[in-house]
């Protein structure tokens, strides 16, 4: 049997005064049991300090308050750095937002100068051809949700089938589904005329009208007045404009966005009419054949044109 085992199991036996005669003849031939007890001689002799009650409740009342502040601080700290996260977060997500928001409304211009054409496709692919001194603006990025363009002059528009949009002008709108149409605006004209399929035509809120092939509109005294035509493409795309009874004070305006010219007319001409055709191409030619025909004298000095 273990030695120390047996020792250790003596000595609790004699504080639980269990020991039979024996074992105590063994114990105290060991010489263990007399400093035992001298251990418990100066136990005895150990005093133990009067409880204070009340001392001892302050003392614990303090412990708890140091706790429950250690705590707080936690709680804060931790909401802190939870609050800093989500700013963050927060920050991040307005930026992306920001950024998608400008990416998507990013506006595509086109502008055309004097005698300049331009042809421009959309992204649903229909073409649209410029005129001069004109502008087509629209948002690429967001084509697909909002398919609308935005006309300042004149532009022809050959639209792929099945993909529909809207033409806006200051004067009016014109929603088209696979069609071809051309639509001219300034500051006293809108007029559309439509080549191919339908288009419905909306003169701000006056009046409205829907075109098919060989039909046109033009606004009169804040109504649509229709006409009809046979003309497989606008003259404009041929390089050559048409006019039926026009005002020559009209037509000198529409020959200066296709020449880099200035028409000096005289106010007592600018009533006249005129019926034919000029040419975009050959400045004399269409100087020579408006103005001799009406029997009007004029010189060009350089870039103006002074009618006398």
């Amino acid at each position: 049997m273990n030695n120390k085992f047996t020792r250790n199991n003596l000595i609790s036996r004699w504080l639980d005064n269990r020991l039979n005669e024996d074992e105590k003849k063994q114990l105290e031939s060991s010489g263990e049991l007399d400093e035992l007890k001298v251990v418990i001689d100066e136990i005895d002799t150990w005093q133990v300090p009067k409880l204070d009650v009340e001392a001892g409740l302050k003392d614990l009342n303090n412990l708890k308050k140091t706790v429950s502040n250690t705590q707080v601080k936690s709680i804060h700290k931790n909401n802190y750095g939870w609050m800093k996260i989500a700013a963050s977060i927060a920050i991040l997500m307005t930026i992306s937002y920001l950024s998608w928001n400008y990416f998507m409304n990013q506006t595509t211009t086109i502008t055309t100068l004097v005698a300049e054409n331009k042809t421009v496709e959309l992204p649903c692919g229909t073409i649209v051809k410029v005129d001069a001194l004109s502008k087509v603006s629209f948002k690429e990025n967001d084509w697909e949700n909002k398919r609308t363009i935005f006309l300042d002059g004149q532009a022809f528009f050959d639209v792929t089938k099945g993909k529909s949009f809207t033409v806006i002008t200051d004067l009016g709108k014109i929603d088209v589904l696979g069609t071809q149409f051309n639509v001219k605006v300034a500051p006293d004209i809108f007029e559309v005329s439509c080549y191919e399929g339908k288009v419905n035509v909306e003169y701000g809120n006056k009046d409205q009208k829907i075109l098919t092939k060989g039909q046109s509109v033009i606004a009169e005294k804040n109504i649509l007045v229709s006409n009809s035509h046979n003309s497989i493409t606008p003259d404009w795309i041929n390089n050559v404009s048409k006019f039926n009874k026009d005002t020559l004070s009209a037509i000198t305006k529409e020959l200066e966005k296709y020449y880099d010219i200035k028409i000096e007319l005289p106010k007592k001409y600018e009533h006249l009419e005129f019926t034919g055709t000029l040419t975009h191409k050959d400045l004399n030619t269409a100087l020579n054949t408006l103005f001799s025909s009406m029997e009007i004298k004029y010189r060009i000095d350089n870039n103006r044109i002074i009618v006398e």
